[in-house]
């Protein structure tokens, strides 16, 4: 059965008994499984950017060994900023959504002061500009989801064939889920607190990258807002993709599974 480790938080520079609980306002959560090679790349670019009022989480699914480097390689990366680091590990990959939502619910309950959780990929296919675009935005917005297929984005360093296979799947969802946005496959996101409690009320129905259109239709279905802004989407820096075929098959039979939970959820089209 794997475990989770206890959150430990790290701030380079102030006293460690600071009050995390009253400060953290903004939280960055990065899902990580086996990224020791790209994290402490997003890190150190990401790390200047933060104030005292910041957090970085990262929700690491390595194994013991794997998670110690990456651990050692990120606070290395991280020793000059402002931010808070805080570290979650789950030993054992329980899926892109499942980390995500650990992240969430330790932001939602812990963190009085909270205004903004953050969810970005590790493997540096989300430019810090972006990153730093949707924590400073003004939109009011409960969804604000980094959209790759707005009239000013843009992708660079993907094959045609990945290219042709995002757009079809980012056509076919929202039109199935009837949700009016164009990119909801996409982890660069920024949700309000109380599009966090919703998503929260509910059981997952998904574990892995499908998880993304899942949060996205219960914000919608619970009549909150969701929006886009447009970003430069990149191919990953280091390492490799840990999305499978069979992932991708396991999601597609997740998305069907959606429709029920309308269903459920008593939804009128």
């Amino acid at each position: 059965m794997p475990v989770t480790q206890k959150n430990s938080a790290r701030k380079v520079g102030m006293r460690s008994n600071i009050d995390l609980e009253n400060t953290i306002e903004v939280v960055i959560a990065i899902p990580s499984y086996n990224e020791n090679a790209s994290l402490p790349l997003l890190i150190q670019a990401l790390s200047p950017t933060l104030s005292a009022k910041d957090a970085v989480l990262i929700l690491d699914d390595s194994s013991n060994e794997v998670f110690a480097a990456t651990k050692l390689a990120v606070v290395a990366a991280f020793k000059n900023s402002e931010g808070f680091l805080i570290f979650s590990h789950y030993r054992g990959k329980s899926g892109r959504g499942a980390a995500v939502r650990r992240g969430m619910k330790l932001s939602f309950e812990h963190y009085s002061k909270f205004k903004y959780f953050i969810e970005c990929d590790a493997d540096g296919s989300h430019r810090v500009e972006d990153i730093v675009k949707l924590k400073d935005s003004q939109s009011n917005c409960d969804l604000l989801i980094g959209s790759r297929y707005l009239a000013e984005s843009e992708i660079k360093g993907w094959p045609l064939q990945r290219k042709i296979f995002s757009k079809i799947l980012n056509i076919v969802i929202p039109f199935v889920l009837r949700i009016p946005v164009k990119d909801i496959t996409n982890g660069l996101r920024r949700y309000s607190p109380e599009a966090i409690k919703q998503i929260l009320s509910l059981e997952p129905i998904n574990k892995g990258f499908t998880y993304l259109s899942e949060q996205a239709f219960i914000v919608q279905s619970k009549r909150l807002t969701i929006c886009e802004t447009p970003i430069v989407f990149a191919n990953r820096v280091a390492g490799n993709s840990t999305v499978t075929w069979n992932e991708v098959l396991v999601s597609i039979k997740g998305i069907m599974s959606l429709i029920f939970l309308k269903k459920r959820l008593r939804i009128n089209d």
